[in-house]
């Protein structure tokens, strides 16, 4: 049985595991980073970190825009649109409210 959520709170949803699934790469870059400054890893750190952008690219449009092409594709497109722009709106107070962590440090 599949669970109806609202539009906002999905957005929500959606929005929240974008940026867990952005603190995850940004731990990934704090672990490799290290590794990256060593002379052998000169031809394979680009090749990691283009992988890892194309990689993250689609996990990250699958995320966002996933749900509303599913509604796009059944002519619901009020409400995906409506989806678009609510996870749009949760990821600038995400934006905002690490803004404010970071002058707060």
């Amino acid at each position: 049985m599949i669970r109806k959520f609202s539009i906002p709170f999905l957005a929500f949803l959606q929005a929240s595991g974008f940026v867990v699934y952005l603190i995850l790469i940004s731990f990934f870059f704090n672990f490799v980073t290290p590794t990256f400054s060593k002379p052998v890893s000169e031809f394979y750190a680009p090749i990691v970190m283009l992988l890892l952008f194309v990689i993250s690219a689609v996990i990250s449009a699958v995320m966002i825009l996933g749900r509303a092409g599913v509604l796009f594709w059944d002519k619901k497109y009020r409400e995906a649109f409506t989806l678009v722009g609510w996870t749009v709106a949760w990821g600038l107070i995400y934006f905002a409210l690490f803004i404010f962590i970071l002058f707060l440090s």
